[in-house]
């Protein structure tokens, strides 16, 4: 059973090999280099920050990274940013309870830095709402800071502003 299985294989490969083996003795070309046009990248859109989501405490949600509404290490809104969040100012203006504006960063930096970043990040979100008609009572900026990062890790799921209708 043995031998026969052993020449079967022994079989197979020597035709595999006859196969891929050229007796005609020309030379191969390889096929020319082929050109690639490069990728047309758009920057995706911002996320919808009209949609609240509904937490079990009632209170509604809304959560955007910080990555898109300010550069790296800064408070100051991007003009993309203002657009985006110029379209939840409808939403604000109806409610009927107070609203916290939560700016949070990750881990990376001093975690001096990180907690005046986040709330100077916040800020510059309530001055916005506050310029669209949104009464300043009913708005409190708060700087999370490092909260639920890790110590010097890079996590764009912790770099965010957070609009919270309570």
């Amino acid at each position: 059973m043995r031998a026969t299985a052993t020449l079967l294989v022994a079989g197979a490969l020597a035709a595999v090999a006859a196969g891929c083996s050229s007796s005609s003795g020309d030379d191969f070309t390889p096929a020319a280099p082929g050109t690639r046009a490069r990728p047309n990248v758009i920057a995706g859109e911002l996320p919808s920050l009209g949609q609240f989501i509904r937490l079990a405490d009632g209170s509604q949600v809304s959560s955007v990274s910080a990555d898109y509404l300010f550069d790296a290490g800064s408070d100051q809104l991007r003009p993309e940013a203002v657009t985006a969040i110029e379209k939840v100012i409808p939403a604000i203006k109806v409610h009927d309870g107070d609203v916290e504006i939560l700016g949070y960063t990750d881990g990376l930096g001093d975690a001096g830095f990180n907690e005046d970043l986040s709330l100077r990040r916040a800020k510059a979100v309530e001055q916005l709402l506050i310029q669209g008609g949104v009464p300043e009572s009913m708005l409190e900026p708060i700087g999370m800071g490092e909260e639920g990062s890790e110590d010097n890790v890079p996590d764009s799921t912790k770099r965010k502003v957070e609009i919270v209708l309570k």
